[in-house]
């Protein structure tokens, strides 16, 4: 019985000196949605452009990217340039993201 009692005390001891408002060790591994539900930046593109509710042809008269390029953006056809896809940050507000980097950090 005693060993137990020594146990406790022991135990309650070390619990009492955690201070348990300190966050948990965190690994440094990093988990990513797999690539299965990520959009295409085509697919971003129209998504955002639908929300805004503009047309192909309304996106390029305002962005100056032509309407065959952004057409065939979104069926996934062209990789855009950077400085198309800037363009069509700036005017769709955002949102576009490559390889789970957002453009802005280009």
């Amino acid at each position: 019985m005693e060993k137990f009692i020594f146990s406790g005390i022991l135990i309650a001891s070390l619990i009492s000196m955690v201070d348990h408002r300190a966050p948990l060790p965190q690994s440094k591994t990093i988990h990513t949605a797999t690539s299965k539900y990520q959009l295409t930046v085509g697919q971003q593109v129209q998504l955002a452009r639908i929300k805004k509710g503009f047309s192909q042809n309304y996106l390029s008269r305002i962005s100056g990217v032509s309407l065959e390029v952004i057409v065939s953006i979104e069926k996934d056809g062209t990789i855009p340039t950077v400085n198309e896809l800037h363009k069509l940050h700036d005017i769709l507000g955002g949102g576009i993201i490559i390889n789970g980097d957002s453009i802005a950090r280009l």
